[in-house]
């Protein structure tokens, strides 16, 4: 028997087709997320009755034989469901520490809000077959909370500098170089984006040979390099949900800032 995805709207009557359409592509959206778009959802079936759907998985991207063998459905409903206790601040974290987003958090909103139009309305999550009890259930009364909590959660994500692009990329930010010891392991070389968070942290960069890594490490007309203030595409390097690396991907040379009249002595 497939594990398949089986969503399933109790007492439909009375919900929207957008409330629903969105519903269901928020379950999409957020399955290209969790496989990191290996995979997509494709309907099965739709069965009489309740709203009822049922999505099989299908690879987008091969991956090498042995490489998938652990089940997508199930551990994808794991994650809504501890995305869900996030929120109702239930748990800390995500599974495998991946980081909370602002799209994570609306599409959970969205996943269970079918169930506002109606007092008994209820939202499940099946795997495999609709007899078992369902791995996720939320009514009217829960969604409720999810909504109400959903906008804490989302300034709470931004004041503490979690709230990142879903690809982990800024454009044109301003970089400043904090410490450097290229080549040294006991030094090491440390950056600046207060953009993103106010500590510096390590930084490499995408091309060791690029035009970029020289701009930003040579000096020119008499001006130290580590005293210009660079505009740059960053990806910020994720691990258990903090920003421990800076990743330069381009430097615009014509937007640098620079100061002439620091003191030599310091540096950014």
């Amino acid at each position: 028997m497939e594990d398949n995805l089986i969503y399933k709207l109790d007492n439909i009557e009375g919900v929207e087709i957008d409330v629903l359409c969105k519903s269901l592509k928020a379950i999409e959206d957020e399955f290209h997320r969790f496989t990191n778009n290996r995979k997509t959802l494709v309907v099965k079936e739709v069965r009489k009755g309740s709203g009822i759907f049922e999505f099989k998985e299908l690879v987008i991207i091969p991956v090498l034989a042995g490489m998938d063998i652990v089940n997508t459905v199930i551990q994808f409903v794991e994650y809504i469901d501890a995305a869900k206790n996030v929120i109702l601040k239930k748990k800390d974290k995500l599974p495998n520490n991946m980081p909370m987003t602002k799209a994570t958090v609306e599409n959970v909103k969205s996943m269970f809000s079918p169930v506002i139009t109606g007092n008994n309305n209820t939202v499940n999550f099946y795997i495999g077959m609709e007899s078992a009890p369902p791995a996720i259930s939320v009514g009217r009364e829960e969604y409720k909370e999810i909504k109400a909590r959903s906008k804490n959660t989302l300034k709470e994500l931004k004041s503490s500098n979690d709230l990142i692009p879903e690809d982990g990329i800024y454009n044109k930010v301003l970089f400043r170089w904090m410490r450097t010891g290229f080549g040294s392991i006991n030094v090491g070389n440390q950056g600046i984006i207060r953009q993103i968070q106010d500590k510096p942290v390590k930084v490499i960069f995408a091309n060791d040979n690029s035009e970029t890594k020289t701009e930003m490490t040579t000096s020119t007309l008499g001006i130290d390099w580590q005293k210009v203030k660079y505009i740059v595409d960053a990806e910020a390097m994720i691990d258990d949900n903090h920003v421990v690396a800076y990743k330069i991907l381009k430097n615009y040379p014509e937007d640098s800032i620079t100061d002439v009249e620091e003191n030599d002595s310091e540096l950014f």
